[in-house]
Parts: C-alpha cells; structure tokens; sequence
C-alpha cells in the first residue's frame, strides 16, 4: 500500500508543479466546476445554492455559513452534486437565528480540500407590496419608497403601484 500511495504522491507533486508553471492539471486536484453565487432570498420561499466539483472520488461537499458549519438538518439539504437547498428561508428564525449570510462550499478527496468563494444571501426587502426591477442591470446602493394611486374606471380594490428609486448610482458621462 505505501509503495502504491508513493507512486501516485510524486507524479501529483510534479502535476501541481506543472500546473503552476504552465497549466497543466493534476488528476487528483480539486477544480469547481460551478461554483455559488450572491443571492437575494424570499422569506418562506426555497433556496438553491449551485456548488459543482470535478476530481478524483470520493468528493464529499459541506457547507459552511458565516464561517460556521451547516448541520446536516430537515432544513438545509446538500445534494450529491454538491447544491445546497435551504428548504423555506427565514430571515429570522424562532431561536433568533438567521438563513442570511456568507456561504462558502467545501469539497474534500483523499488529494485535498477546496473552498468556493463566498457567495451573500440577503433577504429581499418589499415595501407595501411593491416590488421594482430596473433595466440593464442597475446595481448599486438603492432605497425604494412605494407610491400608489387610483386606476381609472378599474373598480373597487384595483391600484397601479409605482417605485421610487433614489440611489447613489450616476451613470457616466457619455
């Protein structure tokens, strides 16, 4: 068995090496295929967090948030590919807890451990119902003050919301 693991400790070695000085990939390197991304969360609703490793198996994933790692529970459930499912998201949970924070996937084989970037779950913020999309991608610091007024002729109960934005964000010059 020592003699086996020796045989396939130098050629990785060198692979490592290699791959450092021109690219070329160790089999047994861990290498994220897909890995999770900043996230806005719908109180209730299910939550998907996309975690892919390629690699030598057995690859086990885990998942850790604000630093902390997850506890297999019925609430957080981690696929064979790697995904993470937070089955209805709190914001606040009965002990005080919170589904909101960084995430970080994990993945181990008997070559090594690798850790994905860290991906925000935030909850999404609605004011009076009213829920704004702005086009071509707007990101930026943003407060959203809900208007409303009468539709004409819509009846009893029917109401045309608007959104306000105010933000920080100035489009350049141009």
């Amino acid at each position: 068995m020592m003699a086996r693991r020796g045989r396939c400790f130098v050629p990785c070695v060198l692979g490592l090496l290699l791959n450092a000085l021109i690219g070329v990939r160790c089999d047994g390197e861990l290498l994220f295929t897909l890995e999770p991304s900043d996230i806005i969360a719908v109180q209730e609703q299910p939550l998907m967090l996309h975690c892919q490793v390629d690699g030598i198996p057995p690859i086990t994933t885990q998942w850790r948030r604000s630093g902390l790692l997850l506890a297999g529970d019925t609430h957080h459930t981690t696929f064979a590919n790697g995904s993470l499912l937070i089955g209805h998201f709190q914001k606040t949970k009965p002990d005080g807890s919170s589904d909101e924070g960084d995430y970080e996937c994990m993945a181990q084989n008997p070559f090594g451990l690798v850790v994905s970037r860290k991906a925000r779950v935030q909850a999404a913020m609605f004011g009076r119902r009213c829920r704004c999309a702005v086009a071509g991608g707007f990101s930026g610091v943003a407060g959203v003050q809900p208007s409303h007024r009468d539709v004409a002729g819509g009846g009893a109960g029917v109401r045309r919301v608007g959104c306000l934005l105010r933000t920080l964000y100035s489009p350049p010059a141009g």
